[in-house]
């Protein structure tokens, strides 16, 4: 936060027109007591609405064309809520255009127009501060979410003070506080300024227009969410449609947004982030406005971190994406439409706080600069997947997408989808279902230099190593990658599979949004520091975790003299990464300490090469070429030893060293669908999500998937549901049928 002189902000965000004379009412009017809703009816906003009576603009009054009202007006609605909110929040009053402004007496609070949020608040307890900036900040976050804005402004009433608060996403720039009883001009001075500025001036992103619902476009959105794409006589990209079109229910939230020069129709957001400060990610099912009738296509709304060496997620697809440089095209990653970014809206508070400390050397906020990407593939959340057979191979499939040697550093369970490939084949409609490692946004090149592109952590909390968690000062490296997907593995099977892990909740607490706190910084949870130094995942009171067959489902005899396992054979890949891992840790625990002592794990499973064949026809397509026979020793050293010598500490180095390879993982991933080993994966397996429906996590995480670096404050479910899902849940049950396997 960065305070400014009242005159020194007014100044830089809201100046007189030019042309233009304050009303003589901006001098003249006093007030006797505290505007408060209770009273601001009858006297407060009375007198507040005699500043704005003369205060419209050419933007308001071309908006208000249709119903002939002019101006600006405040409106109380503390006791109303907006009937198309869900998360029901109150405004105790906030300055509407004229012709959108809601009745005080029946309607509640309309956040799709609200210009400026006006709060009111009076307990001076310390708690009570907290509390109140906490609802604040709720009302901006919502405004955020509910418009098209670069940046916004409130006004803070206590007591008889005041102050006035601009957002952006870099943080926010406040005045002093001010007595409005005593100086009433400050306070309508800002509010008559503020009407004469421009939309763009006020906070509204221009490149964004409303779908009136008289026009073609709007007649174009319902038609496409109706009526199926057409190959012959079957529907292609389905799935897209269904998300769209429930992106459509609410008419209000229907856009045109402008990309590169090139337009795209949308509904509301199929994800919303839900952080006020940083990237405030939406994604939307969009129509290309340059091929109206053709395939859907996905439309990423951020702002990006717009520091030096941090490429835009645009180019790297781009690179990634052409067949003509080094390794070639790169599968596993979307194909790119177009990017840009959005005009020149970049975020301020940054530039105040450099202003305010000449000499600190390292700003704590970032420049944010707004960007737009839209991609060809519409992807479905890897919490479809329909057993775990996909969800092992769709993750090695995305794998694919470190060919062309780009670290994403960034991998999450919003990161990771299934991406649905159709085609029409002798008239039948063939989908195979692939992975797709989607959001670019803070990836590194590995001939760069490895060295910290940020001044912290870069990954989402719940997926980031134990390493990276409790070495915050260290950049991420290909090991800390392929950990991340590893716990990707795990964040599904946990919710979907059967396992002996009663307590699903207390477990996504412990091990996924775990943190522990020193000196003020945040650090790897307990749970996941030690599965990953222990090469296991405690259970309490049942040994390991290990997940279990469905019931009457009898995996084959082997062919090699080897028993047919009881347990789910996820156990042994997991147990084989969590070697590699243990491995790791070891190490760098020795390098710390001169006699140290090894971790006691279970013996590896016993793998043999085969040739692929059998019922996992497709899966097994996408994994060719992955498996190398030379590589069959992967995951296979024991290291149990109490001790260790120099033999067993290059034992060590040889089982760690594989994690400083792709090839080598996918290569793990891919021995697990080999002749024997592919009729040991039930084909239905899968259950209802067993995450308690009101789940809420312990003391932290509220995060929106994109380089989320600490835990923060939170408790809605929605939190796991968007960081798996990115859907609507109308959608996810439309869809769930696709669990069913179809092979």
């Amino acid at each position: 936060m960065c305070m400014l002189e009242y005159q020194d902000w007014m100044d830089r965000y809201v100046p007189a027109p030019v042309g233009e004379h304050e009303p003589e009412e901006l001098s003249s009017w006093t007030l006797k007591k505290p505007i408060r809703p209770e009273n601001s009816r009858d006297k407060g906003t009375s007198h507040i609405n005699t500043w704005l009576k003369h205060a419209d603009n050419d933007d308001n009054r071309r908006e208000a064309e249709p119903e002939g009202q002019y101006g600006y007006q405040v409106v109380v609605t503390a006791n109303k809520v907006d009937p198309l909110d869900e998360t029901r929040q109150r405004c105790d009053m906030a300055l509407y255009p004229t012709f959108s402004a809601p009745t005080d007496r029946e309607e509640g609070a309309n956040w799709a127009a609200i210009e400026e949020a006006e709060d009111s608040k009076f307990e001076p307890t310390s708690e009570r501060r907290k509390d109140n900036l906490g609802q604040i900040m709720s009302y901006a976050t919502l405004l955020y979410t509910k418009q098209h804005r670069a940046h916004l402004f409130t006004v803070v009433l206590f007591g008889d003070m005041a102050r006035l608060i601009r957002w952006d996403h870099s943080g926010i720039v406040v005045t002093k506080k001010f007595n409005y009883h005593q100086e009433p001009i400050k306070l309508g001075r800002f509010l008559w300024r503020l009407c004469h500025l421009s939309a763009a001036q006020r906070g509204h992103d221009p490149t964004v227009t409303r779908v009136l619902s008289t026009s073609a476009e709007d007649e174009l959105i319902e038609k496409r969410a109706e009526k199926p794409i057409l190959e012959g006589v079957h529907e292609i990209g389905r799935h897209a449609r269904l998300l769209f079109k429930e992106s459509i229910t609410n008419k209000l939230e229907r856009y045109k947004i402008r990309v590169d020069g090139r337009d795209f129709l949308v509904g509301g957001p199929h994800f919303a982030s839900s952080e006020l400060a940083g990237r405030g990610t939406r994604c939307y099912v969009a129509i290309d406005c340059d091929n109206p009738e053709g395939p859907f296509v996905y439309l990423k709304d951020a702002w990006r971190v717009a520091h030096e060496g941090i490429e835009r997620e645009g180019d790297v697809l781009a690179y990634l994406n052409d067949d003509g440089i080094g390794a070639g095209r790169v599968e596993g990653v979307p194909t790119l439409v177009c990017h840009g970014d959005v005009e020149d809206q970049q975020t301020d508070s940054q530039e105040v706080w450099k202003a305010l400390h000449p000499d600190e050397p390292d700003c704590p906020l970032k420049t944010h600069r707004h960007y737009r990407i839209v991609v060809e593939e519409v992807g479905l959340p890897m919490g479809c997947f329909r057993n775990a057979a996909e969800l092992v191979a769709s993750s090695a499939f995305a794998f694919k997408a470190y060919k062309k040697g780009v670290n994403h550093r960034d991998v999450s369970a919003g990161n990771v989808l299934i991406y649905i490939r159709e085609s029409i084949v002798d008239g039948q409609l063939v989908q195979e279902r692939v992975g797709l490692l989607t959001d670019w946004e803070v990836s590194k090149r590995t001939d760069i230099l490895d060295t910290a592109q940020q001044s912290d952590r870069t990954g989402t909390w719940q997926f980031m190593s134990a390493y990276t968690l409790s070495n915050p000062d260290q950049p991420a490296s290909i090991p800390d990658e392929i950990e991340a997907f590893f716990h990707v593995l795990l964040f599904f099977a946990i919710r979907y599979l059967r396992h002996n892990y009663e307590d699903v909740g207390e477990f996504m607490s412990s091990y996924f949004n775990g943190y522990l706190k020193h000196r003020g910084d945040y650090y790897c949870g307990q749970m996941k520091y030690d599965a990953m130094h222990q090469g296991a995942i405690s259970v309490p009171g049942s040994g390991s975790l290990t997940f279990s067959l469905p019931a009457g489902f009898v995996p084959p005899p082997t062919t090699r003299d080897l028993p047919p396992s009881e347990t789910h054979i996820l156990n042994d890949l997991i147990a084989s990464l969590l070697r590699l891992f243990s491995a790791r840790y070891t190490l760098h625990q020795l390098a710390k300490s001169p006699s140290p002592t090894g971790h006691n794990l279970p013996p590896p499973p016993t793998r043999t090469a085969a040739l692929p064949s059998g019922q996992f026809a497709r899966m097994r397509e996408q994994m060719k070429g992955l498996y190398r026979p030379t590589a069959a020793g992967v995951a296979r050293v024991k290291h149990a030893q109490a001790d260790i010598t120099p033999k067993k500490r290059a034992q060590l180095m040889g089982v760690a060293a594989q994690l400083e390879s792709h090839e080598e993982i996918v290569t793990l991933y891919a021995s697990f669908f080999l002749e024997e080993q592919e009729l040991q994966w039930p084909p239905q397996d899968t259950v209802p999500d067993q995450l308690p429906k009101n789940y809420r996590p312990k003391n932290n995480t509220h995060h929106e998937g994109h380089a989320t670096s600490r835990p923060a404050t939170g408790s809605k479910r929605a939190t796991m549901e968007d960081e798996a899902g990115r859907e609507y849940p109308d959608t996810k049950r439309q869809l769930r049928s696709s669990r069913n396997p179809v092979d």
